[in-house]
């Protein structure tokens, strides 16, 4: 996505992903073990968001070392990569309260690729899985900064404000045509989650992979995407120029195959990563088989079946997907094309 100008960003309507009529068909196609995720990160891990403060700590005040230390913690918690951004009040949801924050620690865990791009059960149950143990770092590392004497809050994709945002910020990576954010070391196969805090830490910042240029000449995303959804040019939205993905011709696609991913997986930046280059070398070989979006879908049904008869019987209707607070945000600021900042995690 090279620099972004992000000066005119404003806050943006938060894209619900809750009950609409593809929901029970949905959640009926999970695997026990992604139902179980489910449930932790929906009933149990929200009521440990927010840390308690010890007030008997006494603060380091050395914001280099508070840095390193918060970086490696992050990682023994198990975290793959991990950034720091400046908290940016304008680039949150609607609805997010503004934290009297100053920094976010965004962090990613990779993807077993192979089950991502296996689109079908199994595949579901690896997001689920992955934004699991996310969530978990999340709030294990939220409490470890209260400990230390700082306000923090864990964000994961259902936080405060859009993941992939965050992630370019930190410079864990660009933000690409299908509108997620590839880094250099995972390429797409990989999840994020955050933790804003109180803690003044050393940012990272934006950072520039080329990988703005590739999108600029590639197109394969564009061509694989079954709803069309991915926009050729770039676009003004919510006071930012970036690639655009048109998520109401997204949506039927992502509910039918099981979370989609389609154009993760078929992204070429993956290869760039050197532990992913294998895999999308196995890749490659279908999408030079398929050679486009029907012929992709043709594939997946030939190894697991779409089994979209369910869906295929209720009629698409972007009005179902957000309750009237949604729509009225949505038509206020002339976001209805697309409610989502820098993709969608």
């Amino acid at each position: 996505m090279g620099k972004v100008n992000i000066d005119n960003a404003r806050p943006i309507v938060r894209r619900t992903n809750g009950n609409n009529p593809y929901s029970p068909l949905f959640m009926e196609r999970m695997t026990p073990k992604a139902r179980w995720y489910f449930f932790m990160r929906t009933k149990v891990l929200p009521s440990m968001r927010d840390a308690e403060v010890n007030l008997r700590a006494i603060p380091t005040r050395d914001q280099w070392v508070d840095s390193e230390l918060i970086r490696q913690m992050t990682k023994d918690l198990g975290a793959d990569i991990v950034g720091i951004a400046k908290y940016t009040p304008s680039i949150l949801y609607q609805d997010a309260k503004i934290q009297n924050h100053k920094t976010v620690i965004v962090f990613g865990m990779a993807m077993k690729y192979d089950l991502m791009i296996d689109i079908g059960a199994d595949s579901q149950e690896e997001v689920h899985r992955v934004y699991f143990e996310l969530d978990e770092i999340g709030v294990r590392l939220a409490q470890r900064i209260g400990a230390m004497g700082f306000e923090a809050r864990t964000h994961p994709n259902t936080g405060d404000f859009p993941l992939p945002a965050y992630g370019y910020l930190a410079g864990l990576g660009e933000v690409v045509k299908h509108g997620s954010l590839v880094s250099p070391e995972l390429g797409s196969s990989f999840r994020l989650s955050a933790v804003s805090t109180a803690m003044p830490l050393v940012v990272d910042g934006i950072q520039d992979y080329g990988m703005d240029e590739v999108c600029q000449n590639c197109g394969i995303c564009e061509r694989f995407c079954p709803g069309q959804a991915i926009m050729p040019e770039k676009r003004e939205v919510a006071g930012v120029m970036r690639w655009h993905v048109d998520s109401d011709k997204c949506q039927p696609y992502f509910s039918r195959l099981y979370g989609c991913k389609i154009c993760l997986s078929v992204c070429p930046l993956t290869a760039r990563a050197p532990e992913m280059r294998a895999g999308y070398k196995e890749m490659s070989k279908s999408i030079r088989e398929a050679g486009d979006a029907a012929g992709m879908l043709n594939l997946i049904d030939q190894k697991n079946g779409l089994n979209t008869d369910g869906f295929d019987a209720i009629p698409y209707n972007p009005e179902d997907f957000g309750g009237p607070y949604i729509r009225k945000a949505r038509e206020e600021h002339d976001d209805k094309d697309s409610p989502i900042l820098f993709g969608d995690d």
